[in-house]
């Protein structure tokens, strides 16, 4: 098992992020991009080798991109033209992922309605997936779809698109918050898990919301999951202690 931090949450400037990661214990950053992504760091020029220049020097990984503007930007959105824009935006994100030693992609969607969709907007997101699957098959890389979907609609999806390069993210304290059951979900979703999010409700530090971490770790633990945890928990008022004690309760999941 290897333990990650999204950015942005050590509040520290990033030429010093990666270095009090290494000194927490952490293995890797979750490397975030925002709504305004075109003026960030990986689309400027010497961006791509800065962040792994900051990688390589404190020997903590980029473990994943994650980029939030996709929520905005999905193959199921009406509008065509946003259809397409989020498309070639993760086609990128995918072809510089090699280059920063990566090879997982945070993919956010976040519908409230898709109880509701028709087989257009399915279709819509199938196709696009199918689109942007063709240019992960080629780097290698996998995107973990991080949704309000549970883990049925999941596995239909990812079934549909069928790409091995199409998994799941799976956030326990979101979907707890959904109104899902995350010990359930994780034993359905199995093998297409690809990336854990660890978060309690309510902002609240690791065991202190609703949750049930003790479900949870069995249910981590026997589908054989031993791939990447990432913390996207309070920072409070001293984020460096409040990353190290959930650290520290993280580390005894799946064990």
């Amino acid at each position: 098992m290897k333990y990650g931090i999204r950015n942005g949450m050590l509040r520290e400037p990033l030429d010093n992020e990666f270095f009090v990661a290494k000194e927490i214990g952490f293995d890797g950053i979750e490397f975030c991009i925002g709504g305004n992504y075109k003026n960030e760091l990986l689309w400027t020029d010497g961006g791509v080798d800065k962040l792994k220049g900051l990688a390589d020097k404190s020997g903590v990984e980029v473990c994943s991109l994650s980029p939030g503007v996709f929520a905005g930007l999905h193959p199921a959105l009406p509008d065509e033209a946003k259809r397409a824009e989020g498309i070639e935006m993760m086609k990128y994100c995918i072809e510089v992922c090699p280059q920063l030693g990566s090879k997982w992609i945070l993919t956010p969607m976040f519908p409230k309605d898709y109880a509701e969709w028709s087989d257009e907007t399915w279709k819509n997101l199938v196709d696009g997936f199918k689109e942007i699957m063709e240019t992960a098959e080629k780097h290698n890389v996998i995107l973990g779809l991080e949704s309000t979907f549970p883990a049925d609609y999941l596995l239909k999806i990812i079934d549909k698109v069928g790409s091995e390069c199409l998994k799941a993210y799976y956030d326990f304290g979101n979907m707890k918050a959904w109104g899902q059951d995350p010990v359930e979900e994780v034993r359905k979703l199995g093998k297409q898990i690809c990336m854990i999010h660890v978060k309690d409700t309510g902002n609240k530090m690791l065991g202190e919301g609703d949750v049930d971490f003790k479900g949870v770790s069995d249910a981590v633990r026997d589908i054989g999951y031993d791939d990447y945890m990432v913390l996207e928990t309070p920072s409070g008022d001293d984020p460096k202690a409040s990353a190290a004690i959930n650290l520290a309760f993280t580390k005894k999941l799946g064990k």
